[in-house]
């Protein structure tokens, strides 16, 4: 009911893929709080996941899993790359978009 991603046509088309995905915060210094630098939180993340997949982040604490979940789920907007989900280009959704992106994709913490 209400908005739902399209099905995809090909079996072989991933459900979930990540393209060159960044998010980089920047570092300010000085008076006018200029741009000297940036940390690279999330550098250049590709990756897809097909239809009934499971995917598991696994690492330090800080090495950005978490952050790159909510940039998945546009919590946190991603500086560059893009995701796609269920073929349909989710980086900069609508409102709607946005909402059926979140009913559909979930993370799980442990």
């Amino acid at each position: 009911m209400g908005n739902s991603f399209p099905k995809d046509n090909v079996q072989n088309d991933p459900l979930l893929a990540v393209h060159h995905l960044q998010v980089h915060f920047p570092i300010r210094d000085g008076l006018l709080r200029r741009q000297v630098g940036a940390i690279r939180a999330v550098d250049d993340v590709t990756f897809a996941i097909a239809r009934g997949e499971t995917l598991a982040l696994v690492g330090e604490s800080g090495v950005g899993k978490t952050l790159l979940g909510r940039s998945i789920l546009q919590l946190t907007q991603p500086t560059g790359g893009r995701v796609v989900f269920a073929g349909q280009d989710v980086t900069r959704p609508n409102p709607a978009t946005l909402r059926t992106l979140r009913r559909q994709v979930h993370m799980l913490f442990q």
